[in-house]
């Protein structure tokens, strides 16, 4: 028995039974029929005409002179008694002949080119057939439709420098995720070994989809899928990039999967893609006040920090009840309460000031006497009790005279500070803290 393939040209086969045929009718010929929503593997379907002479076939039996179609991205298998005697994988009508030895046309393929040396030395040219011959179509190409959730996925998230890319920090999250993925057979022989032979021995249309293998390999994919998200922690990346890495996923669950699919099953995922990759809330917290930390440690962000905190603290001094002088006076106060530590950060504010000045004044005093304005004008202002603020000797509103500053002087030892109206909060001669009862005026 053998193929001749119906172009006239002849096919290189291992059982070297195909030569040249030419303007080849066929009395019936066998096709796959539609193979699309899931179909990874259906029986053949004959077609007879309606002139046909051919009374010796039938869907069980395949004649001499019978027809063989194989589409792009298929695999035709004769089974005999339950036996692959037979394989096309190479598009192209074929016309069976079975005086010639077999043909195993392998189209490329690695798994049936290894098939083919063996079975070639196993099966020997026959006479007429009497035995039970069907033919079968393996689905080559890709097949969706699958999809997956991952539950939690432990990674190691990497924050790195902006400048650098470098890491600069790393922490444990918790991950959940979903998306699809595709499969294609590798192998169709072993495909129909170990998945196929089920259903062929029936006499339905030997049909394998999606669907009656997607609760067991779903299981294991996610698994895979899992296994390798962790692993692409040696990639040094936040989470947030995992999506942008599907070609370097789909190769590491395919390498995982090798033994269980590839080597046991002939086929292994086409693409995997990922619909939504998240961490949990606890993850996203620890990842944030990493983050609103780094701000006040990294120069460039704290200056940018800074930056937004003195705008907003000109635009409150502006808006401020009792002037915008006062105001500017509390951002000076601000900048020295800063102490040592915070000598940049004052004169940074300082440098605004003297920026915004010209913006807060309808008429700008000279350079030289802008930084001074602010301070002589905060110094000399005062509210009185009805809450006009002046900065005369009495209320511009009620003519009330200007309060003295308090003075004050120790009430247990009798030592007077230098500046009576500024003393420290305890006594350097006794001790007593300097409070109210210490004023004497």
């Amino acid at each position: 028995m053998g193929l001749i393939k119906a172009i006239g040209e002849a096919i290189g086969a291992v059982g070297g039974g195909l030569s040249t045929t030419a303007n080849a009718a066929w009395v019936d010929y066998f096709e796959s029929g539609d193979m699309s929503g899931g179909i990874l593997m259906k029986r053949g379907d004959k077609i007879v005409g309606p002139k046909s002479k051919n009374t010796k076939g039938d869907q069980n039996m395949i004649t001499s002179g019978s027809g063989i179609d194989v589409q792009e991205n298929q695999c035709m298998l004769l089974v005999e008694n339950g036996r692959i005697v037979e394989f096309c994988a190479e598009p192209g009508r074929y016309t069976f002949d079975n005086s010639l030895a077999p043909s195993y046309i392998s189209g490329n393929n690695k798994g049936l080119m290894a098939l083919a040396a063996t079975l070639g030395q196993q099966i020997l040219a026959g006479g007429q057939r009497t035995n039970t011959e069907r033919v079968y179509y393996i689905n080559l190409g890709e097949v969706q439709g699958f999809k997956w959730g991952s539950g939690n996925i432990s990674f190691q998230h990497v924050e790195k420098d902006l400048a650098t890319n470098q890491p600069v920090w790393q922490c444990s999250t918790t991950l959940q995720g979903n998306g699809v993925y595709s499969i294609h057979v590798t192998d169709p022989v072993k495909f129909y070994q170990v998945l196929g032979a089920a259903v062929a021995g029936a006499d339905g249309d030997g049909t394998v989809d999606g669907n009656d293998i997607d609760a067991q390999i779903k299981t294991e994919v996610i698994a895979a899928i899992r296994q390798a998200i962790g692993g692409l922690s040696q990639l040094k990346i936040p989470y947030t990039d995992i999506a942008s890495h599907e070609a370097e996923l789909t190769e590491s669950v395919n390498q995982i999967l090798s033994n269980s699919w590839g080597a046991e099953r002939g086929m292994e995922i086409f693409k995997l893609a990922i619909g939504m990759m998240d961490a949990d809330a606890d993850s996203k917290d620890k990842i944030s006040k990493y983050q609103e930390t780094k701000g006040f440690t990294d120069p460039s962000m704290l200056a940018a920090y800074m930056g937004m905190g003195q705008t907003e603290a000109m635009k409150a001094a502006g808006a401020n009840a009792n002037g915008a002088m006062q105001g500017f006076a509390g951002l000076g106060m601000m900048g020295n309460m800063a102490g040592a530590g915070g000598a940049n950060l004052a004169s940074m504010m300082q440098m605004g000031q003297q920026q915004a000045a010209p913006v807060q004044q309808a008429s700008p005093a000279p350079a030289s006497q802008a930084a001074p304005v602010p301070q002589q004008a905060a110094s000399a202002a005062w509210t009185c009790a009805c809450g006009t603020t002046n900065t005369g000797k009495f209320c511009m509103e009620c003519g009330a005279p200007k309060p003295a500053p308090a003075v004050y002087k120790c009430s247990k030892c009798g030592w007077t500070p230098e500046d009576p109206a500024n003393p420290p909060k305890f006594c350097p001669n006794c001790g007593d803290p300097m409070n109210g009862e210490d004023v004497v005026k």
